[in-house]
């Protein structure tokens, strides 16, 4: 009887392990299941993340928009109608025409150079151009002039310093001829080689009205349009300028300038004054002199290198 006993209850115990071992198991796969569940929506939860993290990263105009092309309008000017202008921008280079409404001047400035970015990949910085507005914010199909600093101009004229795309040219419009050899209208002379010298050169500003100027940054530049370009101290001037024979007598024509407000301004203004009362010029191999009548040189200049 003993041994039946015995034998019924191992045959109980049996299943009752078997029963333990598949939950044990099936609990097991569960867990693990779930484990990879938790680490695959992690792992895509954290490339997803990423991902968004670089493009707002990189979004910009600089990458995002397609600014190349020429740009088109009338900026406000205090002293004028306003300046019409006009830029083109190609991947990393500018060609910028400005014309002073209103004004006389035959002159209608180009400036050529490359430009660069800013770090926030939303504004051009056209390089080249000193002592006036030339940073342009980016937008889509627009640009917009901004001060000095690089911000945004307030106040009742502040959309008018918008630039609107006019074409999606690649090419940036070519450069001007090369000067001619000679002054236009000019026949050949005595004076030919001075007339050359005088409009090749580009010079720097070294005496006015008798005081020496310490600056190496004041200059006049005369072109073969007939006009010169010229910089005292605070804001770029532009004007016209009449050869009148082989006299060497020259005159010039108040043109425009721009209107920074610097803290001294005298000799600018004395250098326009100047301009007005010059009736002729000499040159001295290197230099240069304007003057009015047999008086002492009004100003003296010398060739920059």
């Amino acid at each position: 009887m003993k041994t039946k006993s015995s034998n019924f209850v191992i045959n109980l115990k049996v299943p009752n392990v078997k029963i333990k071992v598949i939950i044990l198991m099936t609990l097991f796969f569960l867990v693990l299941s779930c484990a990879k569940k938790d680490k695959n929506e992690t792992t895509e939860t954290m490339v997803v993340d990423s991902t968004e993290v670089v493009v707002n990263d990189d979004h910009n105009a600089k990458n995002s928009l397609d600014y190349i092309g020429m740009y088109q309008g009338i900026l406000p000017r205090a002293d004028c109608e306003g300046i019409e202008t006009t830029l083109w921008i190609d991947e990393n280079n500018y060609v910028l025409y400005t014309n002073y409404l209103g004004k006389m001047s035959k002159i209608k400035p180009e400036f050529r150079g490359s430009f660069v970015w800013n770090n926030e990949g939303n504004t051009i910085i056209l390089e080249g151009i000193e002592n006036a507005p030339n940073r342009y914010f980016v937008g889509e199909n627009y640009l917009t002039q901004l001060d000095m600093d690089g911000n945004e101009i307030e106040g009742d004229l502040a959309e008018r310093y918008v630039l609107q795309k006019k074409s999606n040219v690649k090419v940036l419009p070519p450069p001007p001829p090369p000067a001619p050899e000679t002054i236009k209208n000019y026949s050949i002379h005595s004076k030919s080689l001075e007339n050359i010298s005088l409009v090749k050169n580009k010079w720097r500003l070294i005496e006015l009205n008798g005081k020496s100027i310490e600056s190496k940054e004041m200059f006049i530049k005369l072109n073969n349009e007939e006009g010169y370009i010229a910089f005292a101290g605070c804001n770029n001037m532009m004007g016209s300028v009449e050869f009148k024979d082989e006299k060497s007598l020259i005159k010039f024509t108040k043109g425009a300038s721009t209107m920074m407000a610097c803290p001294d301004m005298t000799t600018e203004q004395e250098f326009a004054e100047m301009l007005e009362k010059v009736d002729n010029y000499s040159i001295n191999g290197n230099n240069l002199s304007f003057n009015r009548a047999r008086m002492a040189p009004l100003a003296r200049f010398e060739a920059m290198k």
